[in-house]
């Protein structure tokens, strides 16, 4: 890999997207590509014409039997990595542990909206937590609402009724949360932490977990079970997946 220290480098003026692949074809590469030219867009970057033919080479030769492929755009570099998903080999999915972080997320700053290589909050923030024991740590705004997780969107449910905290909070626009949204009734809402124990379940979602039951957030504890309402999400994403994606990010 041959990279050029342009302004993606050093300053963190770049993209990135993180696919999927199941059996080898990628899942939701459409939506993945909508998402990173936007985000190039916003930052003045072209994405090379022929990527789409690089990014091909790519998972049938070095990326071959791997179960993730990383898309990373700058000015002058277009590079892709690869690894094995740890979700996919799961023997069983217990439910995650989720605290709130003491760091806040900027809902002014559009960063916050693109999937940039300014990543070093989550990262900050998930090695903290993971020292502790927490599988994901999820952020508030500086208004003190609910926004996302490190690497994960937020969902709640309430009488069968799914909730998640909306864009405008301070949050990156996933492409399993589109397809949530989009599949189902979803109402976007500010969230507090103290309203969370009123929730009867909670999940998160990204493009290499899926959908992650969450079995505690800071004190508040939730069923994880097969009989769940998200272990029925579950279920049907695992479907839907392998399925062009339903609409627009």
């Amino acid at each position: 890999m041959n990279l050029t220290f342009d302004d993606g480098y050093q300053f963190g003026l770049g993209a990135f997207e993180t696919v999927s692949l199941v059996k080898g074809q990628p899942v939701w590469l459409e939506a993945h590509e909508q998402r990173l030219r936007r985000a190039l867009h916003w930052l003045g970057i072209a994405l090379p014409l022929d990527w789409k033919d690089q990014f091909r080479a790519y998972i049938e030769g070095e990326g071959a039997g791997m179960g993730v492929v990383k898309i990373l755009a700058s000015d002058n570099n277009l590079s892709f990595t690869s690894r094995k998903n740890p979700y996919e080999d799961m023997p069983s999915r217990p439910g995650f542990v989720l605290s709130l972080s003491d760091i806040r997320r900027n809902e002014s700053s559009p960063f916050v909206f693109h999937k940039t290589f300014n990543y070093g909050d989550s990262i900050v923030a998930k090695r903290k937590a993971a020292q502790l024991g927490i599988d994901e740590p999820i952020f508030c705004n500086t208004k003190g609402e609910l926004t996302e997780g490190a690497v994960s969107n937020l969902f709640f449910i309430k009488n069968g009724q799914l909730y998640t905290p909306p864009i405008e909070a301070g949050l990156l626009p996933g492409i399993v949360r589109a397809y949530v949204c989009h599949r189902y009734d979803v109402i976007e809402k500010a969230i507090y932490p103290d309203e969370i124990d009123g929730f009867d379940e909670c999940f998160i979602t990204n493009s290499l977990m899926g959908i992650m039951a969450v079995r505690q957030f800071g004190s508040q504890t939730f069923p994880v079970s097969e009989t769940t309402q998200t272990a029925a999400l579950f279920q049907q994403y695992q479907k839907d997946r392998l399925r062009p994606f339903p609409g627009s990010l």
